[in-house]
């Protein structure tokens, strides 16, 4: 049960759950840009949330199916094509062996996720398969997927013809997630106090694009600049994914996935955790502008979130159950 990469997105990775424990010694989390697509192409087939899937971002793909499959391709910016049939996205699809897979860049999104029933196999490394590419482990040999990479599945399947199955996640329920695309919600952070009045004020009515240096690191962003009421000093100190860090120069960074656990760098905001897979598929240039939440709020937002996911989860099981 496997695929061959034929050409690899700009960057190709096995992520899995992120991993956890081991920031003290300073490896960060690492796991999927876009957490929610990334769960819920594991559903779509049968899995949990954590198996291993191939992520794709930036540009287009194509894989070739060496064995019947059970996918669901999820995320925002493709279209899916099997033997050049255009397939939806959010939908588990049965896959016959020497099925040419093409993931298309379009528009309006960064990320693709890739899942196969049981999921993809890898390198398990601390406690997870996610990719870790500066230490080199985990996922595929601890680097982005190359041409002519073989990926195993863990799971045999048979798929008696290629196709779609009948369910699929609606609109509506996605919009739930990714619906005002550039409105990106933050809470107040441990040195917020330390901006001047106008910059606060700037920050939560200004525009600001997504640089082009943005990477999974982190979502270097343009626009106004920010200051400080005085110059301090920060000894490094602990972030987490979703810190919104003052540079030196008044550019602001978002932390994304891969992003170092300390820094030098003034906190002053942290985007919620519900809105982290829509800020991950803003594209360079793009447009963003921040809006303040109060902690319950941000609260309430992850609850209904995680409870969705949660009923998405046996719903999918339900409709996969009836099909034996």
């Amino acid at each position: 049960m496997s695929i061959k990469m034929i050409k690899p997105a700009m960057i190709t990775t096995l992520v899995a759950d992120p991993r956890k424990g081991y920031r003290r010694w300073g490896i960060g989390a690492g796991g999927a840009m876009d957490t929610v697509a990334m769960k819920v192409s594991n559903f779509l087939v049968g899995n949990e949330g954590d198996q291993v899937v191939m992520e794709l971002g930036y540009s287009s793909s194509q894989i070739l199916i060496l064995h019947d499959l059970l996918i669901s391709a999820t995320g925002k910016g493709f279209e899916l094509y099997l033997n050049n049939k255009l397939f939806p996205l959010w939908r588990p699809v049965k896959v016959k062996a020497n099925t040419l897979l093409r993931l298309a860049k379009t528009t309006g999104g960064t990320w693709a996720y890739l899942a196969v029933q049981g999921g993809w196999k890898a390198e398990e490394w601390l406690g997870s398969c996610t990719t870790n590419m500066s230490a080199k482990r985990g996922g595929y040999q601890g680097r982005i997927l190359q041409t002519n990479d073989v990926v195993e599945a863990e799971t045999n399947y048979s798929a008696d013809e290629t196709g779609s199955l009948p369910w699929s996640v609606s609109v509506m329920s996605l919009n739930q997630f990714y619906s005002l695309p550039n409105e990106i919600r933050c809470m107040p952070s441990i040195e917020t106090d330390w901006l001047s009045e106008s910059s606060r004020q700037i920050f939560s009515s200004g525009e600001f694009g997504v640089s082009l240096q943005s990477n999974r690191m982190g979502y270097r962003l343009y626009g106004p600049l920010l200051s400080v009421k005085e110059k301090r000093e920060l000894v490094s100190s602990p972030v987490e994914v979703g810190t919104v860090q003052l540079l030196p120069d008044g550019n602001l960074v978002v932390l994304m996935a891969d992003s170092q656990t300390t820094g030098g760098y003034p906190r002053i905001a942290s985007v919620i955790q519900a809105d982290l897979p829509k800020l991950a598929q803003c594209l360079p240039g793009e447009k963003i502008y921040f809006k303040w939440l109060s902690f319950s709020e941000a609260e309430n937002l992850w609850h209904d979130r995680d409870t969705y996911l949660a009923e998405l989860k046996q719903s999918c099981r339900l409709q996969l159950n009836l099909m034996r």
